[in-house]
Formats: C-alpha cells, structure tokens, sequence
C-alpha cells in the first residue's frame, strides 16, 4: 500500500526519481495547490512533461492486469517511492492524455440547475451511443458512472478509470472491484466478472439522464453528490424512479420506459438492453405520405406491440396494445397511458386519463375520460389534446 504523500513527495521533486519520464512537472491550480484527483486505488496527476498536458496514474494498492488494459501507457516500475529515509520501491504507472473538460455528474448537475433542457438532450444523445457500444462490446468498463466520464470541452464523452475493466482473457475471474453501489445492481458480486457489467449502470444512467432532460427539476428533489437519482438497493420503492415511470408513461416515451423497467430486473444481465439502446439513438425518417408510403401493420413479439411492412420492422414491438394506423396515426398504450403514434414511432397526441380510445376517421376520433364519451381532433391538422 502506498500513500498520496508518498506521491507527492516524489512527484513534486523528481529528479532522479523516474526511470524513462525524466523530471515531471506537477501542474497547480490558481491557489498554487498540485492538480490531482484521487479515488479508491489510484490518484490521477494533472502533470506537463514535453510540451503536453499529461495526465500520470499512480496506484495506492496493487492492482492486475494492468498491462492488459493499459497495453503501451503501462509504465512498469517507472517512478521511485521513499518508504523510508533510506529505502524505497519502484511503483508502475499509468501515462495517457489529460482531458479537458468536466465529468458527466458536473455537467447534469450544472445543466439542471440551469434547468438547460437542450444541454440535457444532447448529453443524452452522447451518452446513449456510448451506452450501447459498451453494452454490445465483447469487454466492459466495470466502474461506469457519471464521475468516470468526461464532457471535453469538445462536447465528446470519454470514459476514464479502466482498472477494473473485464476483458476476454480475464473469462473465469472474480472481480477485482464491485463498481460505486450508487450505479451498480444490488445483487453484483465479485463473481460478477464478464462483459455485461456495464449493462446495469448504463440503464440506470440513460434512464436518470432522459427524466432529467425532460424535467430537470428532478434534480432540486432526488439530486446528490454520490448518484443522480436513483438508489439501486430499493429502486421499485425508490420514488425518483416510480416518477420517472409515470413521465415517461405519460409523454409516450416507450423506450426509455422499457429501459427504466428493466432497473427492476432480478439479475445484472438486462436482456433486450441492446435492441433498446439501438432503437433510442435511431434516427427516426420523416413521414412518407401519399401512394408510395406503405402503412405498417400491427405485430406481437414478446407480448408487445409493434408495427412492420413486408420489408422491416418501423415501429418497434413496445406498446401494451395497439390499433391499425388510420390517416396516418396508430392508437397505442404504454402502461396505463394512450398515445397516438405517426408511422415512424413518434408520439404525435397523449391522452393520460383516457380509459378508452378509438381510431381517427375523417378527422376526429372517440375517447372515454371520466366515464364521459369525448371527440378529439387530428393532431396533425389541429391543436393537440389536451
């Protein structure tokens, strides 16, 4: 075990003390004080060595399979601890680029406060696509979380903090770490250990992020330091996430209501979490019309609904129930709540406290709220309903 004054102590004096960098140069922030965050196993040094900004990972315990994950930025034995006045031991590090920019829990909870929607939005579409090439990745990251992801200053998110990754040579392992229990299933344990990992946190995180941009004065009630809103251990009882079910079912948000639900599940691996990803970061086509659209037809898959033409599957199987399309629009329920779709899956007409609805005809279409027979009219040539 090594200490962050060790550390110190080396870097900030380190001639002599390193066997290939030469003397490192410690940067400091307008107070004078050294740039450095540290975390369980590793602090992480915001250094200059020729010319760059580096970033320099330096291991309070020992940690494996370090050159597996780190390949070339490995520094093996590289920088000299004093473990007393006349001893000391060479230690590894890890050197790689230095990231500008802010973590993803900074960023939302900064966004939020601002109540910044577009912000919330487009750090969704980021971390979405992140999200399912992780989840669709033959290895994991192991510690996902808002804190181990940066917002550069170029608007790009990259994930940081791989050591305890999994990788396909590390098949039969346990599990070197847990993952921070504010992201991670309830039931993970270290024999855990295998490319589906990730699956859990980046549900949670995609379904945290998508409330958020749709309300984020989520944050003002379920916000903290330690997750973003959710807590794992008691999520069916959790009241962000019952919230955040009842938004989603409410705004016709079948995607991120399927992906919230899957928080639920009794084991890590949230089966369907890809195809859902897939179909969130789906670029939706704008809506054919006249003689060459072809109108899509209902289907059952899995006891959900969905629509497809004789080529492909346009709206994807997520509905509670469903009706054909007419003029252009499809009545569907997602839980208790109906929605009028258009042939690309988007929700074009809500109807939350409607027990009942019916097809649009020449323009209106008969619904049931508080036992009264009501008339609504075309989304698309009227006013919504409201």
């Amino acid at each position: 075990m090594f200490t962050l004054r060790q550390y110190l102590l080396a870097l900030l004096d380190s001639r002599g003390l390193t066997r290939t960098l030469g003397e490192i140069d410690v940067c400091r922030d307008e107070q004078g004080r050294p740039c450095f965050s540290a975390g369980n196993s590793a602090a992480v040094f915001r250094i200059r060595l020729g010319g760059r900004i580096r970033s320099l990972r330096c291991y309070l315990r020992p940690m494996r399979h370090l050159k597996e994950i780190y390949g070339q930025r490995l520094l093996e034995k590289e920088l000299y601890l004093h473990t007393s006045p006349e001893t000391g031991v060479w230690v590894d590090t890890v050197l790689g680029d230095w990231i500008e920019g802010s973590t993803l829990h900074e960023t939302v909870a900064q966004a939020a406060a601002l109540r910044d929607r577009e912000s919330l939005q487009i750090l969704v579409r980021l971390f979405d696509r992140l999200a399912l090439a992780l989840v669709t990745d033959d290895r994991a990251h192991g510690d996902l979380k808002p804190e181990n992801i940066i917002v550069g200053d170029d608007g790009t998110l990259c994930p940081i903090d791989f050591d305890a990754s999994y990788l396909p040579a590390f098949a039969g392992e346990i599990s070197p770490e847990l993952g921070t229990a504010a992201y991670q299933h309830p039931a993970r344990t270290a024999a855990d250990f295998d490319e589906r990992i990730d699956d859990y946190p980046a549900a949670l995180i995609s379904t945290a992020l998508h409330a958020l941009a749709e309300n984020p004065t989520l944050w003002d009630r379920y916000g903290s330091s330690d997750g973003l809103l959710y807590t794992p251990q008691r999520i069916a009882s959790d009241p962000a996430y019952r919230e955040t079910l009842a938004l989603f079912e409410k705004r016709g948000m079948a995607v991120q209501y399927r992906i919230a639900q899957l928080l639920t599940a009794p084991t890590l691996r949230l089966f369907g979490l890809a195809e859902l990803l897939a179909e969130a970061v789906r670029e939706k086509p704008a809506v054919r019309s006249g003689t060459e659209a072809e109108t899509p037809e209902l289907f059952v898959e899995n006891g959900r609904w969905g629509y497809r033409t004789a080529e492909r599957v346009v709206v994807a199987p997520l509905y509670d129930n469903g009706f054909d399309f007419t003029e252009g629009l499809a009545a569907v329920q997602l839980g208790g709540t109906w929605h009028y779709i258009d042939t690309a899956g988007r929700t074009r007409l809500s109807c939350p406290g409607c027990a009942a609805v019916k097809p649009f005809r020449g323009g209106k279409a008969q619904v049931v709220r508080n036992g009264e027979r009501q008339e609504i009219a075309h989304p698309l040539k009227t006013p919504r309903y409201q």
